[in-house]
């Protein structure tokens, strides 16, 4: 599988490059684009198959990229590099086709390489079956659904949709994880097929419905009313098909599915639409766990001014975060949130990744792991809300002890050292050697009375003064690194973005 790397930041695409054996997975980094036009240069010369694409670069940015690439029918995938605050441009690239996006400060390569794995995967698989298909028609009913639904309708005339109030209907399964488990525990159940094989048997003897499976957690059925010129029996038919469908599960499996509705439809050409409008009406039961059927209909949260202020809330709660003004972090957490229960505007993904990155801020720094997995087991809106609003507060009231605490004598000391001569080059030997102590005495005693590492705090302040510097356009970027302590301007690079998510140019780029 080959893949390009546009990103105007040299580092991020050294990150990137080296971090992975890129060969022994079967892919490769075929180039690399430092602009937008050049990327696009690239992708028509070198044909990817994925570009992980910088949202922000020169010249082209990766919202034009992905119009272009949409326009031309290019069959390149695209995996977003953003930062937190570009909430407004993620959604406009996951519109425009972006497969997946991650936020550079808190960006794991292994997050990436899993996604590119599993794309690779699913590649291999659409050959097989391509293959496969070449060598003995007809295709399998499932096959001819997903082609169907992916908007190629020759063969749609072997399944038993009619062109007529077509509905779509996506389905999931509540607390799927936990249930999972319980089937799995001692016997040998496979609760998806299991689930499948029963909504399977339900429909059988319907006129005009398909049913398939999309994903572990995710069941498709698709309706049409060929006999039928009724919209409301229409519509009356697919709700009862919905409650017998959610009626028969909880009968039989006790489990609580989770229906999302499409508009009716009347071609085949409009069915990826229709699946779209379903996913969308269940991504609704973010917000609304206790309903076991969400009909699409217009958001006011798809409103471009509702996405700028979702944005600029983003943007708030981070510069808050970066600032240490906790109190106003927290009124702006608050209103994002309010934002949020208001205009339904962001799904449980996009949602989930904002709570992670927030806490990502609140912890940097510190040894302690994340804590992973039991964000993924948070099914909605008030539990997600809950949980990470007694995580930060935890992180909060940590962090405002340790501001506020008196310091011993020596730590005292040593803090005032760095505050006023941050731009030297300091080391454990040289604090040791200043105050008659032992470095490592001093390096531990530090981290457990400042709640950082000493370099770490050095670091956070030679930043704050070079984010000051920064401002005068008089200072060149190079004498700012040399001006708060670094040296190189490389490695200022590597540490400020780092800390801020940003490159320095960036930064001051955001700053006009």
């Amino acid at each position: 599988m080959k893949i390009l790397i546009a990103d105007d930041e040299p580092l991020v695409r050294i990150g990137i490059k080296s971090s992975f054996n890129w060969a022994e997975a079967g892919m490769e980094i075929v180039g690399e684009a430092a602009d937008g036009e050049e990327a696009l240069q690239l992708i028509e010369e070198l044909q990817p198959d994925i570009v992980i694409l910088d949202i922000k670069m020169p010249k082209k940015d990766g919202i034009e990229i992905l119009t272009v690439l949409r326009d031309r029918r290019m069959r390149t995938k695209v995996i977003i590099l953003s930062s937190f605050d570009d909430f407004v441009h993620v959604k406009q690239a996951m519109q425009l086709g972006a497969l997946d996006y991650f936020h550079k400060p808190s960006m794991n390569v292994q997050e990436i390489m899993s996604l590119l794995q599993s794309i690779q995967a699913e590649a291999r698989e659409s050959r097989m079956i391509g293959a496969e298909a070449a060598e003995a028609k007809p295709a399998g009913k499932a096959a001819i659904l997903r082609e169907l639904i992916a908007g190629n309708s020759e063969r749609a005339e072997e399944t038993m949709l009619k062109e007529c109030n077509l509905y779509t209907v996506l389905f999931t399964v509540k607390r799927f994880g936990q249930i999972l488990k319980r089937y799995t525990q001692g016997n040998a159940v496979n609760l998806p097929a299991t689930i499948f094989n029963i909504v399977s048997e339900l429909l059988g003897k319907e006129p005009e419905t398909e049913c398939m499976q999309l994903e572990d957690n995710a069941f498709l059925v698709v309706l049409s009313h060929g006999n039928s010129n009724s919209a409301q029996a229409s519509f009356t038919h697919v709700n009862e098909i919905v409650f017998m469908i959610h009626n028969t599960l909880k009968r039989f499996l006790n489990i609580e599915p989770i229906f999302g509705i499409s508009n009716a439809f009347h071609t085949y050409a409009e069915l990826p639409q229709a699946v779209d409008q379903a996913r969308r009406a269940l991504d609704m039961k973010f917000y609304h766990p206790n309903d076991p059927v969400l009909y699409y209909q217009n958001r006011k949260g798809d409103d471009e001014s509702v996405q700028e202020q979702i944005g600029a809330a983003i943007m708030a709660m981070k510069d808050c975060l970066k600032e240490e003004k906790y109190d106003s972090f927290a009124a702006a957490l608050a209103n994002w949130e309010q934002l949020l229960q208001n205009y339904e505007a962001m799904n449980e993904r996009d949602v989930k990744k904002v709570y992670e990155g927030l806490l990502f801020m609140l912890s940097f720094g510190e040894d302690e792991d994340l804590p992973a997995g039991e964000a993924a087991q948070l099914d909605d809106f008030t539990e997600c809300s809950s949980y990470y609003h007694a995580v930060f507060n935890e992180k909060l009231r940590a962090r405002i002890m340790g501001k506020n605490k008196e310091y011993s004598p020596l730590i005292r000391n040593v803090v005032q050292f760095i505050d006023t001569r941050y731009n030297e080059n300091i080391s454990l030997k040289l604090l040791g050697d200043t105050f008659h102590s032992s470095p490592n005495y001093i390096s531990r005693l530090f981290k457990q009375e400042v709640g950082r590492g000493v370099f770490d705090y050095l670091n956070v302040v030679r930043i704050r003064k070079a984010k000051e510097l920064l401002k005068d356009y008089r200072n060149k970027i190079y004498e700012v690194a040399e001006k708060v302590g670094f040296n190189s301007q490389v490695h200022f690079a590597i540490v400020f973005h780092k800390y801020e998510g940003m490159s320095p140019s960036e930064y001051r780029k955001e700053l006009s």
